[in-house]
């Protein structure tokens, strides 16, 4: 009897002691999550909306229709080569881009003032708003977290009186005060939107938290170079960037694809070429210039065929001084037909532009006026599209370094910050805001001391700072100091898929990166000349008469 008497007082205190941890527990801030682009968007009969890159398919149940690639190509590349190469005309070449892309994207694009041409889609027909439904679907071991559907084509402005509903909801069934939030990729363009619209109705006290993970909207260089036709050629770059998509396309990671042996040969043996012949700079401003004529062929088809022209948050990642020749290139002048046409599109751009983007120190202003707490996590090691300026910054192959982590200075591609830069930092008492492969100074961030910096984790990678998410977003004004989940720089090994504290000794770029360029000689450059001049006219022939072998291209 005793004894029974005993292990009741034992679960009695144990229960004592669980019920204030219980109770902790349930106070823990709900996390409202808001993604990026790409997730399925469905009309309200069900039926997909292919909308996204990930739906293409090239024809054919057994993967790439032969036939229509070949096809695909000869009708892109005759008045590419017969019309803009020989008689300086590409106005057939943007068509012929355009035709052969737009059937590939059928209901991608939005009408002329900004909106779904079938309805708006939401992130899966089976989740409605309610709470239940919305919990993230994410494989995630916390609780708390809530997914909001939206769809991403649209104005961020169009989504934030219904994100505010979504978040009273997410309050009354949790019986918080405060949620955070928590955002990624174009997903930042919402959220900022949403903070805006807060602060001119004057209700941000139910925010707490802001976490902002590979944002966008503080510019994506990729894009805003991209938009507004802003294109460079450097050899050595495309090369490295060939490099890069064969690792993606081991790993599983990222927009990548093994290389065959063939298509290895043509990328390899005409960047040998390029960086072989050591252009001059007359030679360098002639191919720069036909790179500009095609920009303004290829960008405005190329945008419009796959529906991002029309889709207004591409267009809040597009840098304030990059908007109006984006626009003009897109769209044309001011008072021309087509700028006429799409008025009401570009005045939902400008908005968000006037709103946001045209003054981001004025909006995180806004945020700390408004004791909002948030931080920044960015990555690197990756390399932006090479045929853009700016290709050479710090990226995650999408976003920059120096503009997710809001005003880090960084060194380029391959390269290290000076020795007297480094110094003099040190000097003032900075020297831990330099990374170890001393390649980004946070010294200079707007919150140096919630900015964490991830290495050689490309965009689309977010399960390993799943830890540090969760924790800078249940904690109150955690920084790179308090949390003990994640270092302020750190290194992503895709062998072991984890995350580790950044030292010296594991901090190497990849490969591709560092690869050296061999120095022209007459001979080196003769030899690549011949290689490349042969390479080109093979390839040509058999592609005119039909006889180049897509499989052994394509794999």
């Amino acid at each position: 009897m005793k004894k029974l008497i005993s292990v009741f007082l034992v679960a009695m205190m144990l229960l004592a002691v669980m019920a204030p941890m219980a109770s902790a527990a349930n106070e823990r801030t709900p996390i409202v999550y808001i993604r990026g682009n790409g997730d399925g968007l469905y009309y309200e009969d069900g039926t997909l909306c292919v909308a996204q890159f990930e739906d293409l398919s090239l024809g054919g149940e057994d993967g790439i229709d032969k036939d229509t690639v070949v096809e695909t190509a000869v009708n892109i590349l005759k008045p590419f080569v017969l019309e803009g190469m020989l008689f300086d005309e590409w106005d057939n070449y943007g068509k012929a881009l355009y035709e052969e892309i737009k059937p590939l994207f059928p209901d991608a694009g939005l009408d002329y003032d900004g909106n779904p041409t079938k309805g708006t889609g939401v992130l899966k027909k089976t989740m409605d708003d309610s709470i239940a439904a919305s919990k993230s679907t994410w494989n995630w071991v916390y609780n708390g977290q809530y997914s909001f559907a939206y769809d991403w084509r649209l104005s961020p402005y169009d989504h934030v009186e219904r994100l505010d509903a979504y978040v009273d909801q997410v309050l009354a069934t949790t019986g918080q005060k405060q949620v955070s939030m928590y955002c990624r990729c174009m997903g930042g363009s919402i959220v900022m939107a949403y903070l805006e619209y807060l602060d001119e109705i004057g209700e941000t006290g139910k925010i707490k938290n802001v976490l902002f993970c590979d944002i966008l909207s503080n510019e994506a260089t990729v894009i805003s170079k991209g938009f507004s036709g802003q294109i460079e050629f450097d050899a050595n770059m495309v090369e490295r960037y060939a490099g890069q998509v064969d690792f993606l396309g081991k790993v599983g990671d990222g927009v990548g694809f093994e290389f065959t042996e063939v298509l290895y040969e043509i990328v390899f043996k005409t960047m040998d070429f390029f960086n072989q012949i050591n252009v001059t700079d007359k030679v360098l401003d002639g191919v720069e210039e036909l790179y500009a004529k095609l920009a303004n062929a290829l960008m405005p088809a190329l945008l419009h065929a796959t529906g991002m022209a029309t889709q207004v948050n591409y267009w809040t990642e597009i840098n304030d001084d990059d908007l109006d020749a984006a626009l003009d290139l897109i769209y044309g002048k001011e008072g021309t037909e087509y700028r006429i046409k799409y008025a009401g599109l570009i005045e939902k751009i400008k908005y968000y532009n006037e709103h946001v983007s045209s003054d981001l120190d004025g909006f995180y202003d806004m945020l700390d006026r408004n004791g909002i707490h948030y931080a920044f996590v960015a990555k690197y090691g990756f390399l932006n599209f090479p045929l853009t300026a700016d290709a050479d910054l710090l990226t995650d192959a999408l976003a920059s370094l120096e503009h997710v982590a809001y005003g880090a200075t960084t060194a380029k591609v391959g390269k290290t910050l000076s020795a007297d830069y480094i110094a003099s930092r040190e000097a003032l008492g900075l020297g831990k805001y330099i990374s170890p492969d001393k390649q980004v100074d946070l010294s200079t961030c707007r919150v140096p001391d919630r900015t964490w910096v991830l290495k050689n984790a490309h965009h689309d990678e977010i399960t390993s700072l799943e830890p540090l998410i969760w924790e800078f977003l249940n904690g109150t004004n955690e920084t790179v100091d308090t949390v003990t989940s994640g270092s302020q720089f750190m290194v992503f090994d895709y062998e072991t898929m984890k995350l580790s504290k950044m030292t010296e000794d594991n901090c190497a770029d990849y490969e591709w990166i560092t690869r050296p360029v061999e120095e022209p000689t007459t001979a080196t450059r003769l030899g690549a000349f011949m290689r490349f001049f042969t390479l080109i006219l093979n390839f040509f022939t058999k592609l005119f008469n039909g006889t180049l072998d897509f499989s052994n291209l394509l794999g």
